[in-house]
């Protein structure tokens, strides 16, 4: 049951790919923002997807996120959501990112439940 309190955690080590450099965030051969939003995004929709009814998903709708820690390729990133706040089909997500146990991002994010069939018959 989709219930508010439920967390999940993922790790993943920086690759060169995930630079603000490659993703033309930056310069910098160092973890590009738009990467570790994204990590931030996958790690909410893990808690919920064991819980979506055939023909459901969700998709992003916010993200309040401060990315305050640079980290190098290599690293080894965690990153935590608990899912905080059910409105309805609005779900609300703190999330907090970490190297070496030190806050490197955090984020109040939320996510929409959608029928996929009718969202995408709105792009029509």
């Amino acid at each position: 049951m989709l219930k508010e309190g439920l967390k999940i955690s993922h790790k993943k080590i920086v690759t060169a790919d995930e630079t603000a450099a490659k993703a033309a965030s930056g310069t910098l051969d160092v973890y590009g923002t738009p990467f570790l939003i994204a990590f931030m995004e996958k790690t909410s929709l893990d808690i919920i997807t064991p819980f979506l009814k055939d023909g459901e998903s969700t998709v992003g709708i916010s993200m309040n996120m401060k990315h305050v820690k640079a980290n190098k390729i290599g690293d080894e990133i965690v990153c935590k959501s608990e899912l905080i706040k059910i409105e309805g089909k609005k779900l609300t997500f703190k999330v907090i990112a970490t190297h070496n146990d030190k806050i490197i991002g955090e984020a109040i994010h939320e996510r929409f439940i959608i029928d996929i069939d009718r969202f995408l018959s709105k792009l029509k």
